[in-house]
């Protein structure tokens, strides 16, 4: 029979990133395998190098150069693997509720051009005078009800964010 298992929680080493994969460890490996991939490319170009001065042939040098194209190749690539393996530090919490209050301003902004152009609205029909259009007017004041209640939700959820601040 199997080996008996506790019922309770159990701590795993992969369980700290939602890949089931240890970040730290994924890196190294990427790292290491990169490292051994440019150390046997460099080994081949040595080597290509030194067969095509031994023999002084132009097929020599070709694989020399071709060697090195390869090389070259796999050290852009080691750069962009560690470029794309070391943490991001820019996009820090902090800098993400700048993001939220940059949509939130301009939220803002268009609840009050929406004010705007609906307060012209407003002021063109009663400058009409008799023939002005009511249902026209109450649909206007309706709207600007309706965009300022929006904006005082808005205005309100963003106070205890920044008294937390």
């Amino acid at each position: 029979m199997g080996a008996m298992r506790s019922a309770g929680p159990q701590e795993h080493s992969q369980a700290s990133s939602p890949g089931g994969a240890d970040p730290a460890a994924t890196r190294r490996k990427a790292v290491w395998a990169t490292v051994v991939g440019m150390a046997v490319l460099v080994a081949i170009f040595i080597a290509a190098i030194w067969r095509a001065a031994d023999e002084a042939s132009l097929l020599g040098w070709i694989l020399a150069a071709i060697a090195l194209g390869w090389l070259g190749l796999a050290a852009y690539v080691l750069s962009l693997v560690r470029g794309s393996l070391t943490p991001r530090t820019t996009s820090a919490p902090g800098q993400e509720a700048g993001g939220s209050d940059s949509m939130r301003d301009e939220k803002l902004a268009h609840s009050f051009q929406i004010v705007l152009v609906q307060k012209k609205v407003v002021a063109e029909e009663l400058a009409k005078g008799e023939d002005a259009d009511a249902e026209m007017i109450d649909r206007a004041l309706d709207t600007i009800d309706f965009t300022a209640k929006n904006g005082m939700g808005l205005a309100r959820s963003a106070q205890p964010a920044a008294q937390e601040a």
